[in-house]
């Protein structure tokens, strides 16, 4: 009996011996099938191209992927480091390391291509074709994103009509910009509906039909004018309280005043065309100009003000002046109107013929001076009734005063009388 389960003991470990390796290799087996179909799988969509010989990029853009690229460094024996030296896709486009620059060009499209610039060379390696994006490159939460257009001299302008209305961004980038390049970097001047025109780097800009819903920028340089249609939006509400700009030429060289009126009062937007970029800007809180130059507003607080100013040439040269426009009907004004007289000069002494007709006027005034009766004696010595007195005296005063005189006179007398009596 012992003997036979002894046996058995023994024979079930050498079963479980040799099983063992099986069971392992059986379980280990699967997980390099995986692996090897997952590689093949990743090769089967990427297009690998060469860039040089140092050098080699994966490409992959489907319908059901976006664009990406990656960029690897080939060793001398012909293998690729497992990192990348770069990696793009629609939300990095481009990207520079050590000199050599790497563009995603048209990344939204269907269509996008790989760009290497090196030595002064640029080279394209088109992607499969894929499927555009859905929405465009700026994203709409992005305040300052719009299209870009190069407009000389080292500026770009970034054009925008979104829910703030039409407006054109002009930014310093360098002379050596170029399309898909960085171009959020320093604001020189904003042309919107409030403000229409600019002048900067001896460029003239204007952002005609403001309010329509179509826009355009003007830019003009030594009389030459390139337009520039900014995306198409909405035009302006009728109920706008900013009035349309009134242009008004103020002085030689081209020097132009925007003339405009909101309810914050009176806005006047001087800028003079040409070499120079020389503007100024005169509203209700500062209404006058540089002394070297007679420019203000004249009763910048009223309804109606005034913008004058002076051309060179002289003392003698005249004061001209233009109205700035209307407040926007329905419209009221964020402050107390009121007319003070900035400017005002003195008052004009009155004329000979106001005289004339002020002296008919007190003709005119019943005062019957010639009834009136003036005391005489030693009463009357010296008293000169002015002729205020005279004109507002009449008869029954008179009278009475001489009444009251006579009953003084008389008993001044009784006393006298009375006193030579008890004396005599």
């Amino acid at each position: 009996m012992r003997t036979a389960l002894r046996t058995s003991i023994v024979t079930a470990a050498l079963a479980g011996a040799m099983l063992l390796p099986a069971a392992g290799s059986a379980f280990a087996a699967p997980a390099p099938q995986a692996v090897s179909s997952t590689k093949a799988a990743a090769s089967s969509q990427a297009k690998r191209v060469a860039i040089n010989k140092h050098l080699v990029a994966d490409m992959i853009n489907s319908a059901t992927e976006a664009p990406s690229v990656k960029v690897f460094i080939v060793n001398e024996d012909g293998t690729t480091r497992p990192k990348a030296l770069a990696s793009l896709d629609r939300g990095h486009t481009k990207q520079s390391v050590q000199g050599t620059v790497f563009t995603l060009t048209k990344a939204e499209t269907a269509e996008p291509v790989l760009t290497v610039f090196e030595n002064g060379v640029t080279t394209s390696f088109p992607l499969p074709k894929g499927k555009a994006a859905a929405a465009p490159a700026p994203s709409e939460d992005d305040r300052y994103a719009g299209q870009v257009v190069s407009i000389g001299n080292g500026m770009v302008a970034v054009l925008r009509n979104r829910a703030e209305g039409p407006e054109a961004w002009i930014r310093y980038v360098g002379p050596q910009w170029k399309q898909g390049d960085p171009y959020m970097v320093r604001v020189l001047t904003v042309l919107n509906r409030r403000q229409t025109t600019g002048a900067v780097n001896g460029v003239s800009l204007k952002l005609a039909k403001a309010d329509t819903a179509e826009p355009v920028l003007v830019v003009t340089e030594g009389g030459a004018s390139k337009s520039y249609p900014l995306p198409k939006g909405k035009a302006s509400t009728p109920s706008s309280c900013v009035s349309e700009v009134k242009h008004v030429t103020v002085g030689a060289g081209g020097m132009t005043a925007d003339l405009t009126m909101s309810p914050k009062g009176p806005k006047a937007f001087v800028y003079a065309e040409g070499p120079g970029d020389w503007t100024l800007t005169l509203d209700r809180s500062h209404p006058k100009g540089p002394d070297s130059y007679y420019l203000r507003i004249i009763n910048p607080n009223s309804a109606q003000p005034v913008l004058n100013w002076k051309t060179q040439g002289g003392e003698n040269v005249p004061v001209k002046s233009a109205s700035f426009p209307a407040l926007p009907e329905g419209c009221t004004f964020e402050y107390k109107v009121t007319q003070e007289q900035t400017d005002a000069k003195p008052a004009a002494k009155p004329s000979s013929a106001t005289t004339g007709v002020t002296t008919q006027t007190q003709a005119q005034t019943p005062v019957r001076a010639q009834t009136a009766v003036v005391p005489k004696g030693s009463v009357a010595a010296g008293a000169e009734l002015p002729v205020e007195t005279v004109a507002d005296t009449d008869d029954s005063t008179t009278l009475a005063a001489g009444a009251g005189l006579l009953a003084i006179v008389a008993a001044l007398g009784a006393t006298v009388l009375r006193r030579r009596r008890n004396h005599g």
